[in-house]
């Protein structure tokens, strides 16, 4: 195996502990245990730590080493508006020409994020959310779009995760509900709307649950 190939698995192992708040905001990232971990050297843990920090999710602290970014409620409030604006833009794209298959997919993932609702089962409900933004991102023809959303996707993850009890599931389920039925009508700024609507909803809420609204 590569060296480069070696820094994307730590860089992936890495990221995955960051997301899922295995790695809390502001613990350290000790290279020898993740070389250990996934049976390599030092260096390529060494260069997905470097990768990480240029994209945020690592601060790096001459003399003292790296640490999972401690984020503010502006690093929410700004990540949560990115995504609104550029998935905005993804929902409007997809829903100029929806496939039976894309919608099908959509509309079964609705339905399980209804069950894991009814159930107050957030982590499993994630998922489902996850696939569902994941299938609209399929669904778009700009592929620049995807490429520049996809780091803000980990980020928001990594936030849901650190504030659970702050995350609406039934507004969140209602609103993904409204995006189908907009991709089903073929409805482009409805689509968009209620895109916008979802993350900007969770934007407050999470702000004002996580943060006390400190902005």
């Amino acid at each position: 195996m590569g060296k480069q190939n070696q820094a994307q698995i730590a860089y992936d192992s890495i990221l995955r502990d960051i997301k899922e708040n295995q790695l809390t905001q502001g613990q350290p990232i000790i290279e020898e245990e993740y070389a250990k971990k996934l049976d390599m050297s030092r260096t390529p843990v060494r260069e997905a730590i470097r990768l990480l920090s240029v994209e945020g999710f690592v601060t790096v602290y001459p003399r003292k080493g790296a640490y999972v970014s401690v984020l503010t409620a502006e690093d929410v409030k700004e990540c949560y508006e990115m995504m609104e604006a550029v998935e905005g833009m993804i929902a409007y794209l997809a829903a100029h020409q929806p496939s039976t298959e894309h919608v099908n997919q959509l509309t079964e993932l609705i339905g399980k994020m209804n069950e894991q609702k009814s159930l107050s089962n957030f982590h499993q409900w994630k998922e489902y959310d996850i696939e569902f933004h994941r299938t609209l991102h399929r669904m778009c023809p700009n592929k620049l779009l995807i490429y520049h959303v996809e780091k803000l996707f980990h980020k928001t993850y990594q936030i849901q995760t650190r504030f659970v009890a702050g995350v609406n599931l039934e507004k969140a389920t209602e609103e993904h509900q409204f995006i189908l039925d907009a991709i089903i009508a073929k409805d482009s700024e409805k689509a968009r709307h209620y895109t916008q609507q979802n993350w900007n909803r969770a934007r407050n809420e999470l702000v004002n649950y996580g943060y006390n609204d400190k902005l």
